[in-house]
């Protein structure tokens, strides 16, 4: 799940590049937001695994 809302903050934050529209920086600050906590949850998951596992 945390991959699909990693593609998902890449393809908002590069949307909002492409359009000079005035919502563009509220997507990409979100999109931003998302692909940091999503990334911290992906990697703090390989963390606790590998820590079960040892």
């Amino acid at each position: 799940i945390s991959s699909v809302i990693v593609v998902g903050a890449l393809l908002a934050t590069g949307v909002s590049i492409e359009e000079a529209s005035s919502g563009g920086w509220t997507a990409r600050i979100f999109g931003f937001l998302a692909l940091i906590l999503a990334s911290v949850n992906i990697f703090g998951g390989f963390l606790v695994t590998q820590r079960m596992l040892a």
